[in-house]
């Protein structure tokens, strides 16, 4: 990883880069997201849109040096607010799941506050969420001002074509060759988010290298486990 990652026992996905991350119709997302020197952005979308993607990316592929912050909301809910205590000194952060914490005050307050000292100190930093911030309920209004005032990128998940283009285009990165048929039955049967998708591409490249075998889609069904229904 090239960024310097926070203390918090968070796990970035090692597949979480912008290179595996097919932009399809979010392009301008995610120029905005790798080009960005100051300031915040917020994304939003539904489940599978990859915002967590975007977002891991933005951390792992930060300058060498930089102090780069992953704060998945929904994870540390539990935590309470304090656990966010010490962040807003890092040059590089990213917010994910704000909606996880959309209707508590005490996470509002926190929030409200990191924003301003990463603003003040001119930082760079995303929100992401799974709607825009007017349609977020639960937030107090200061902060649903100060994210309304950012960038916004509504990110669109992929259709069926671009997901399968996606999907032979990272095996390929791997030097492996997804037969289409291969491809069609990974997304009938698996969760079509980025990151599942890519863990079965990965699994599937291991299994490759050690049996010394081509993918065909019964080498994928038995490797992953899975028959059709």
């Amino acid at each position: 990883m090239k960024g310097e990652q926070i203390p918090l026992s968070v796990q970035l996905r090692s597949s979480a880069s912008f290179d595996t991350y097919y932009a399809g119709p979010n392009q301008a997302a995610v120029n905005a997201l790798r080009e960005s020197s100051r300031g915040g952005l917020f994304l939003y979308g539904a489940a599978g849109s990859g915002k967590t993607h975007l977002l891991q990316a933005a951390v792992r592929e930060a300058a060498p040096g930089v102090r780069a912050g992953y704060l998945p909301l929904r994870e540390l809910v539990q935590r309470g607010a304090e656990a966010v205590d010490g962040y807003a000194g890092y040059p590089m952060l990213c917010i994910d799941d704000l909606d996880a914490i959309a209707d508590d005050t005490q996470w509002n307050h926190t929030l409200i506050r990191l924003l301003d000292r990463l603003r003040t100190e001119g930082a760079r930093w995303c929100v992401s969420a799974a709607a825009a911030p007017e349609r977020l309920g639960g937030l107090l209004p200061d902060l649903r001002t100060r994210l309304s005032a950012l960038p916004l990128f509504a990110l669109r998940a992929l259709g069926d074509d671009d997901r399968h283009q996606w999907l032979r285009r990272s095996a390929h990165q791997r030097g492996l060759e997804l037969p289409d048929d291969a491809a069609r039955w990974l997304l009938n049967h698996l969760p079509r988010d980025t990151g599942n998708l890519l863990a079965a591409i990965e699994e599937l490249d291991r299994a490759s290298l050690r049996d010394k075998r081509r993918l065909t889609l019964a080498f994928v069904q038995r490797t992953l486990g899975l028959r059709p229904q």
